[in-house]
């Protein structure tokens, strides 16, 4: 009997149908990894955007009002601000009102106010440099009628402003949130917090008579040719 095997011209044809058939599965299997690839780098943009979002939005919120101000450079701009340590309401008391008494408003008010300010009624950034220190030692006594925590404190030199709802803030360190444009990063304090910053604002409205001042961010993130656009506005919540 005579066996007979497959001719050139079939082989030709198997070689051709199976290289298609392979390279079409390898197009789909590049096309589901570079799907799954955009999907990483797009989840990665979000996950971090909402981070360095949320972190600011809670600092900037909580700030001490008056506290702000955007500074721009070739290389990078930053917002500055003061975060409140301790917060409460004062009065004066004695001759020539030289007596501060002020009402910490924190379940665990401080026992030391080392290296810390107060500041009644700030309008600019400028004026936290003229905070009245509290460094040192502070007479605490405690308020028969409500148990709250009060501190008499003997004043330096008479106010030169008052606050119209008696609210005092205790702060300490500046905070600035950089765009580096040089790096495509945020940095808090020279310490990044967010990178694949394609773009960037910050900007600072003063507070009016109908609102807080308000923060705008506006930024882009960008990685593996995967872009988003993020713009928030941040109201502080605090009054003078």
């Amino acid at each position: 009997m005579k066996v007979r095997g497959f001719t050139l011209v079939e082989m030709v044809l198997t070689m051709v149908v199976g290289s298609i058939l392979v390279l079409g599965i390898a197009g789909f299997v590049e096309l589901g990894s570079k799907g799954y690839a955009d999907t990483v780098a797009r989840q990665k943009i979000q996950t971090q955007a909402k981070f360095v979002l949320e972190k600011m939005a809670r600092e900037l919120r909580h700030a001490v009002p008056n506290s702000f101000a955007v500074t721009s450079s070739a290389s990078k701009q930053c917002v500055s601000f003061y975060p409140i340590v301790y917060s409460g309401f004062y009065a004066l008391s004695g001759d020539d009102d030289s007596t501060l008494q002020f009402l910490i408003g924190n379940d665990n008010p401080p026992t030391s106010y080392d290296n810390l300010k107060m500041i009644i009624n700030p309008t600019t950034q400028a004026d936290f440099n003229n905070g009245i220190s509290l460094e040192g030692n502070v007479y605490v006594t405690t308020d028969p009628d409500t148990g709250d925590d009060i501190n008499n404190w003997d004043l330096p030199s008479p106010l030169t402003s008052q606050s119209v709802s008696n609210r005092q803030y205790i702060y300490n360190q500046l905070v600035s949130y950089c765009l580096n444009f040089s790096t495509d990063s945020i940095t808090r304090n020279s310490i990044q917090v967010a990178d694949s910053v394609a773009s960037g604002e910050f900007s600072y409205s003063p507070p009016t008579l109908q609102r807080g001042g308000v923060v705008h961010l506006a930024l882009t993130f960008a990685q593996n040719g995967e872009s988003s656009h993020f713009e928030t506005d941040i109201q502080v919540l605090n009054v003078p």
